[in-house]
């Protein structure tokens, strides 16, 4: 039987942890894709600051290792980012030019911070 192809664009603490709850229920059910911007695989962004303060490294905050994703047969793309969605065709375009198809996906790319307009912001 064919897996069904998940694709999860972003590869942030939350789209992660959900991946993992995935792979604990049903760990055959799919063909799994993650794409993320960044040049990295998982990490605490809480740490952030701890990195620009030199008091950790960016391995060290590092929450699924490159080996993870292959332990569990997951497809990682890093540093390329969706540019279009197809949705009838059921493919997302990447900026590098990838195609990577999909059955279901799920976006989770994060949030932008709200800036108040308001003097001193």
């Amino acid at each position: 039987m064919r897996k069904t192809k998940l694709l999860m664009i972003g590869n942030g603490m939350a789209g992660v942890r959900t991946i993992e709850e995935i792979l604990e229920r049903d760990p055959d059910r799919f063909d799994i894709t993650i794409i993320g911007k960044e040049p990295y695989p998982n990490y605490n962004r809480i740490m952030l600051s701890n990195i620009l303060q030199n008091k950790m490294t960016v391995d060290e905050t590092i929450m699924n290792p490159y080996e993870w994703y292959e332990e569990h047969h997951i497809h990682l793309i890093t540093g390329d980012k969706v540019v279009n969605i197809n949705r009838e065709l059921q493919h997302v375009e990447t900026e590098q030019g990838q195609v990577v198809e999909y059955d279901q996906m799920i976006i989770a790319t994060g949030s932008d911070s709200f800036i108040l307009p308001i003097d001193g912001s």
